[in-house]
């Protein structure tokens, strides 16, 4: 490119883009379509000039094939791409190598101003090669007011995919093959609930969640044990708190992570270090917490909180709220139902414009403490709450002992809905699961009817 901007050839740069590329589904969807592999092709003087030409390529090859970044594949597709697609041998497999490690070592941050850049400078190519082209007509004679307007038009198409369709009954192969793809099983994180686990799968990118229980039924726990899951799962977990403050949450943490009663770590802090220290080997993402106990948080301040930190190198895959009833509306309503339904909806958009998995949670009416099975219809001041979510697990009494947890899946858009499974939890340690308790108890009781 002769008028390449001084950025172009910038490693750093260069490297942030290309890692937005492959993970980052807002980067995609707002300018992937803009960028061919071949605008990658190394420029003199540049360090990782092949090997990232290589990842960039396979990264949007994958894109267009899927419609969802790279993420956890990119190892194995970028190899595969290099060895098999452009049949390089081992001296490039390797050099391939050294860069995805390199590349595990780059913090973005400021992805909306690389986006920016980067799209902007496509955009500005892709007029200057249609100026080029019609004063190539021009110059022939054959720019026709029909031609210039195929021109401009096509470029106006190319420059901005928003009100792109998919041809689904062209499409089956792709369909085929992202299903094939060990990403779709990844794209939705197990509970790390054994029996719930077995029933039914989760929420995946895009999707909202509910956790419903009566008052202190263990709505705050469940949704910290899925943050604690998800983090082990390799995604980066934003925790918005709107009615325990920081340190409570962060007590909680601590007790689930090191498996002891909340009230005994400040008597243990070694026993504590250690086992947050084994933990934290185990996890390559991060968890941050917002504490929002002061109020005046809607879902346009949550947003506003994932974008700042984004901004700031930290781009999350889950956004979990604790809980709804804490979550104020964009304009106050004649009826607290009504305010319910617009947070819902936002929350519901919010997950699908970002590419996120949201939990919330919500309280059940009065009088439904003893019940086990805790159906929609239970959810105190709207049930309307349910329509708008992909997902509800509500938090029943159980029928094991006098603490014991039945989860049912009072719904479930995508998956098996009616369907419930006993936990014994362990409140003193802030487990909502006692893995031990409840297999022991299973086993135990195997033969009761």
């Amino acid at each position: 490119m002769a008028d390449t901007p001084i950025f172009w050839d910038d490693d750093d740069f260069m490297d942030s883009l290309v890692t937005l590329l492959c993970t980052d589904s807002s980067t995609l969807r707002k300018c992937g379509h803009l960028f061919a592999p071949d605008d990658f092709k190394p420029l003199r003087g540049m360090r990782w000039g092949r090997p990232r030409w290589n990842v960039a390529s396979a990264a949007i090859e994958y894109w267009r094939r899927f419609h969802e970044p790279v993420g956890r594949m990119l190892r194995s597709e970028v190899l595969s791409y290099v060895g098999k697609t452009l049949g390089q041998g081992e001296r490039q497999l390797q050099e391939t190598r050294d860069y995805l490690g390199h590349l595990r070592s780059i913090k973005v941050v400021g992805p909306d101003a690389v986006i920016e850049k980067a799209a902007g400078y496509k955009r500005e190519r892709l007029k200057a090669m249609a100026v080029q082209e019609m004063g190539r007509l021009q110059a022939m004679g054959e720019l026709t007011d029909q031609k210039w307007r195929e021109i401009t038009e096509q470029t106006l198409v190319t420059m901005d995919s928003s009100l792109d369709t998919v041809s689904y009954y062209d499409d089956l192969e792709s369909r085929l093959a992202r299903r094939r793809s060990k990403s779709t099983r990844q794209r939705t994180p197990m509970f790390f609930i054994d029996p719930l686990d077995i029933l039914v799968r989760g929420i995946g990118p895009g999707q909202l969640g509910m956790i419903l229980a009566p008052y202190n039924r263990g709505k705050g726990l469940m949704l910290l044990w899925l943050s604690v899951a998800y983090t082990l799962q390799q995604l980066n977990v934003l925790l918005v708190t709107l009615e325990d403050t920081r340190p409570e949450v962060e007590d909680r943490l601590d007790a689930i992570i090191a498996k002891m009663p909340i009230d005994k770590l400040a008597n243990y802090p070694k026993t504590l270090t250690n086992r947050f220290g084994r933990f934290r080997r185990l996890v390559r993402s991060k968890l941050h917490i917002y504490d929002g106990t002061e109020g005046g948080i809607s879902v346009s301040t949550i947003e506003q909180i994932y974008l700042k930190e984004r901004e700031r190198g930290f781009t999350a895959d889950a956004i979990v709220v604790d809980y709804d009833d804490e979550i104020q509306p964009a304009v106050k309503n004649k009826e607290r139902r009504m305010d319910f339904s617009e947070i819902y909806r936002d929350l519901r958009q919010l997950a699908g414009r970002r590419q996120l998995l949201v939990w919330t949670a919500a309280q059940t009416q009065r009088g439904t403490e003893a019940m086990k099975v805790l159906s929609g219809d239970k959810a105190a001041e709207d049930i309307s709450k349910l329509r708008k979510v992909t997902m509800c697990l509500s938090l029943g009494q159980g029928d094991w002992t006098s603490d014991s947890i039945y989860l049912w899946v009072a719904k479930h858009r995508f998956d098996t809905k009616h369907v419930g499974c006993h936990v014994l939890p362990d409140l003193k340690r802030t487990l909502i699961y006692d893995r031990e308790k409840t297999l022991e108890y299973m086993r135990d009781h195997r033969d009761d009817g």
